[in-house]
């Protein structure tokens, strides 16, 4: 397993919760998507799922570029957009099907829904 995220914080607290469970099989990574995806390739590992949490904004296109190059079996998407999932999601559907959506309220008495979809290859 390999996290990343561009923000360094969020590295350091998925590696101290990583020591606090006792998981020595996770690496963290503190870089960007381009930076992971050439490091994937330099390292010759393959991906067989991405699990994606953008911002508001949803996915730049140089990232949704990214993933259908490195063509895992599987996509996690979580969005805190509608707008931009379903944009996104449009722009994955020739090689991905969605199998499941899941709206989860997290933030109750608000217009705020995050939704996790899980999609597969064509």
């Amino acid at each position: 397993v390999i996290g990343v995220d561009s923000e360094k914080s969020a590295i350091d607290d998925a590696s101290a919760n990583e020591m606090l469970n006792h998981k020595p099989n996770i690496d963290f990574w503190a870089m960007d998507a381009k930076g992971a995806k050439k490091r994937l390739a330099d390292d010759g590992k393959k991906v067989d799922v991405i699990v994606v949490d953008p911002p508001r904004k949803g996915l730049s296109a140089e990232v949704i570029a990214d993933i259908l190059e490195i063509a895992p079996q599987r996509l996690i998407y979580v969005s805190c957009d509608p707008a931009t999932l379903a944009r996104d999601i449009a722009l994955l559907k020739e090689q991905y099907d969605v199998k499941v959506i899941q709206p989860v309220d997290m933030f109750p008495q608000t217009v705020h829904v995050e939704t996790i979809v899980l999609m597969s290859r064509v």
